[in-house]
């Protein structure tokens, strides 16, 4: 047969033994367009190119099947560049080091439609048998490597969020098959004796307190959380025209997370109004002479809670004065920041404040008919927030006294003074 010339099979020219140039062509039904694609193949015989020109052709034919042959890494990969356009920071993080921390180690390298529960189950209890290695001090101050379990909370949200992208796979590939059914997760104690991520009011005003005494460049923060519930996305971004402090009303502009400014969105919502009342009113009243007299970074800028280096802080920036409070109030629990909005949640309900009062509050709203046709006014939040400051103890809230342990906030500026 002469070089160049055609073979025997269509669509498939010769060039010498083992060089092929392929040609297939076809109408793709999702378009009901022609559509021809070209090849060359090099190292192969006559018949492995009519071979792969036939799966060419039924890869036009049949783009949706063709596209079953994806890895859960290759799908995971364009599935998480979409959601991050579409979540805020801290979710796009959660979702980034579930995957390639935990699910794509062991799961990325199948092909979805080959995916089974049974894998999956593998996984899940590998990582309940394995558990996580890292690194602490003995009592002689030596690094060891100690192995640790994942909690069930952490393998729960991986899961989750594996499922949730595995669903969307469903549908974008076609699967026929939904390999997270019937998979098993770690169970959870009926009663593991933790106490609830949050405080009564006597631990509550035992805890500002000491965060007043000790540490008086946190405490109008600390209490505001307390006292309205706000997210700290929320608050820590506070600047202080957003507070009508002759209205008393404070309003919820914007959020922050770790340094990133932006509006506040329809997932974590917020009150667009929050009333202050005059306990609330005089902290911040101190707060801001306190920054005024300091010359505080970032008051400049506006911010209602500057950083040490005047921008928006972080939550971490409590560790220190947040473990020491918490062993004065003799609080001996787990209790976080995000606790604050727990127990202010509690507290309201404490106070029998009303159910569609509560979800204007909170931004828990959850009903969808009584949001559309629930008004809340601010008359109905203030009286909200009474109620929930009267059921702690009082405590003086006069100028906070700090013992000079916890250093100021913000520091000194000796340059060009910021007034009032």
């Amino acid at each position: 047969m002469e070089r160049g010339t055609p073979t025997r099979y269509p669509g498939v020219l010769k060039i010498d033994d083992k060089t092929y140039v392929i040609r297939a062509k076809g109408t793709c039904p999702r378009t009901g367009k022609t559509k021809e694609v070209a090849k060359r193949l090099d190292g192969v015989s006559l018949l492995e190119a009519a071979q792969t020109r036939a799966e060419l052709v039924d890869g036009i034919k049949n783009p949706i099947e063709q596209s079953k042959k994806v890895r859960v890494g290759e799908f995971a990969r364009s599935w998480i560049a979409s959601k991050l356009l579409r979540v805020d920071a801290t979710t796009a993080r959660t979702y980034v080091d579930a995957l390639e921390g935990h699910v794509l180690p062991a799961l990325g390298d199948y092909f979805y439609d080959a995916l089974t529960s049974q894998d999956v189950q593998r996984w899940i209890d590998d990582a309940i048998r394995n558990g996580y290695v890292i690194e602490v001090r003995n009592d002689e101050g030596e690094l060891v490597k100690e192995r640790r379990a994942y909690s069930r909370n952490s393998i729960s949200v991986w899961f989750r969020i594996f499922r949730t992208m595995t669903r969307d796979a469903m549908d974008a590939l076609n699967l026929q098959r939904d390999p997270t059914l019937r998979v098993a997760l770690p169970e959870a104690p009926l009663d593991d004796g933790r106490e609830p991520n949050s405080l009564s009011p006597e631990q509550l005003a035992a805890f500002l307190t000491a965060m007043r005494r000790r540490y008086e460049q946190h405490y109008a923060l600390v209490v505001l959380l307390a006292y309205t519930g706000l997210r700290w996305c929320h608050a820590s971004a506070l600047r202080w025209e957003d507070y009508d402090e002759k209205a008393g009303i404070i309003r919820i502009e914007r959020k922050q997370v770790r340094g990133t400014v932006g509006p506040v969105s329809r997932k974590k919502r917020a009150p667009k109004e929050y009333p202050v009342e005059p306990e609330l009113a005089e902290i911040l009243k101190w707060h801001r002479q306190r920054l005024l007299r300091e010359q505080a970074p970032g008051l400049a800028a506006g911010w209602m809670f500057p950083s040490a280096t005047g921008t928006p802080r972080t939550p971490n920036s409590l560790d220190r004065a947040w473990v020491r409070c918490l062993k004065e109030a003799e609080i001996k629990h787990r209790f976080t920041v995000h606790g604050l909005r727990y127990t202010f949640t509690d507290l309201v309900r404490r106070a029998n404040v009303d159910a569609v009062v509560r979800r204007a509050l909170t931004g828990h709203v959850t009903e969808e008919m009584q949001r559309h046709y629930s008004t809340v006014g601010l008359d109905e939040k203030r009286a909200a927030i009474a109620g929930v400051i009267r059921l702690v103890p009082p405590e003086k809230r006069a100028t906070p006294i700090c013992d000079g342990s916890g250093g100021t906030n913000g520091g000194t500026n000796d340059s060009e003074k910021v007034t009032a």
